[in-house]
């Protein structure tokens, strides 16, 4: 049975379960207003400040979920009626505060925006510019960091507040990671979200196909991974592909790179992480060129399946909004969230369903979906090789030990190495728009992978062989 991890999950899933049944009945231009009364029939509101405030929020959702509530290019937008319950004062003096005399919070203020009153520290918001000086300055830390969640996890600094006290995002310097979508206590940050052209395709093109992250194993957890597939054919799509198949297509394409990278003692990083790759071509434009050619699995996906059925439509279904972004310049039609999906199929049903065969790659194309699984797919394959030179190997396992490895790489000190960068931590098993928030189930993975009916990626690759793509971006 499904259980959701938190409000913000079942109020989304509510309203994709809304709009995809809706737009499975061809009525959802007559009928979508309709929806916020549906799920917020009063005369008490569930969570919000008043019934119209939830209704008004809801509307926006649903706007969001057919075609976004702005014209802007980035797929993350912020719903405004919803960023409204985050503090604006970032910082605040805490009962830790012990009245010392000297002071050294309001001298270290540039701005004077601090006085003592009766021995204790005291904030004038209106004058603070937010510096955090005074923080620094606190001998006691008694000076409190009381961040928006979306700005602290931000790995960029994109997102700013409004002079309306609102969550704003700069385009420039989002890399669509989805950290403020995953981390937003209210779920204003929300992915634009593709469900209703999905459904549209599946109502009027009989060769739609899927494809599948093989983070799938831990969001579906619950239930087997073959019944999930079941479930998606049963909407309409004509077939379910691996994602992980382009994975183990990578790892034959991305070693025999990195072979020739090590003859000049250079380095190369992975290119599967969408998010990763945009940090590294915003923050550290410089590094691009140590950053992989190869394509990422869900495109090499994409071009194989496309090779044998040109004119299908292919929809990658995972965990990343990230994939989003990525999907715009490449051959892939459509992406949907592993959120998306649980809205469009029927989750209290599908334990009755028969489960479909998953088994087109290996268990190191599967592996890819956690941090560390891409390095240990090329190592596996470079052991092949016996001619080879010693090389190093850097796991990062989020955006702190990315920038850290960045900084390093910049900095001139590392060589020969192979460098995975997972912006979220954990890997994709814990994107943002998964619908598995809690602990990750690695155990789940582990026996999804090793399932696998293909053992190498030589075994699951055998089929590309004659087919005529690059894998190059």
């Amino acid at each position: 049975m499904r259980v959701f991890e938190n409000h913000v999950q079942k109020v989304k899933n509510e309203v994709y379960k809304e709009v995809a049944m809706l737009s499975f009945a061809d009525e959802l231009d007559n009928k979508k207003m309709y929806i916020s009364g549906k799920l917020n029939p009063g005369p008490n509101a569930r969570f919000r400040c008043c019934i119209y405030h939830e209704r008004a929020v809801t509307n926006e959702r649903v706007k969001s979920s057919i075609c976004g509530i702005n014209e802007r290019d980035n797929v993350i937008e912020i719903l405004n009626s919803a960023c409204d319950g985050c503090r604006v004062n970032r910082y605040a003096v805490s009962d830790m505060c012990r009245g010392c005399i000297s002071h050294r919070c309001k001298q270290s203020c540039p701005v004077n925006a601090i006085s003592i009153i009766d021995n204790k520290a005291n904030i004038n918001n209106d004058r603070c510019i937010e510096c955090g000086k005074c923080k620094s300055a606190c001998p006691y830390d008694a000076i409190a960091d009381i961040m928006r969640p979306c700005m602290r996890v931000c790995p960029t600094g994109a997102i700013t507040v409004s002079k309306t006290n609102q969550a704003q995002i700069d385009d420039n310097k989002c890399v669509q990671c989805g950290a403020c979508v995953y981390i937003c206590p209210f779920g204003a940050a929300q992915d634009k979200s593709q469900i209703v052209q999905i459904i549209n395709e599946l109502r009027g093109n009989d060769s739609v196909i899927a494809m599948v992250a093989p983070a799938l194993a831990d969001s579906f957890g619950y239930t087997e991974v073959g019944k999930v597939i079941t479930a998606i054919k049963n909407i309409g799509f004509k077939d379910v592909v691996e994602v992980a198949l382009g994975a183990d297509m990578i790892v034959k394409h991305e070693s025999e790179e990195f072979i020739e990278v090590l003859k000049e003692d250079s380095v190369m990083t992975s290119s599967c992480c969408p998010a990763f790759v945009s940090y590294v071509n915003k923050k550290y434009r410089e590094l691009n060129k140590y950053v992989s050619k190869s394509v990422s699995p869900m495109i090499a996906s994409a071009q194989l399946i496309k090779s044998f059925e040109p004119d299908c439509k292919v929809v990658f279904i995972g965990p990343c909004v990230a994939k989003k972004e990525e999907m715009k310049d490449s051959c892939v039609d459509y992406v949907l969230t592993f959120e998306e999906l649980s809205g469009m199929i029927d989750l209290d049903n599908i334990d009755n369903l028969d489960p479909s065969p998953l088994d087109n790659a290996s268990y190191f194309g599967r592996r890819f979906a956690a941090t560390g699984g891409v390095s240990s797919a090329i190592f596996n394959e470079l052991e092949k090789y016996e001619d080879l030179d010693e090389y190093d190997i850097i796991v990062c396992d989020g955006f702190d030990e990315i920038d850290k490895t960045l900084r390093k790489l910049k900095a001139g000190l590392a060589k020969r190495t192979f460098i995975e960068g997972m912006a979220c931590k954990g890997g994709c098993v814990k994107g943002p728009v998964s619908i598995h928030y809690g602990k990750t189930d690695k155990k789940a993975l582990e026996k999804y992978c090793r399932q696998a009916t293909e053992k190498s990626a030589d075994d699951a690759i055998r089929i590309v062989n004659s087919c005529q793509f690059t894998l190059n971006r």
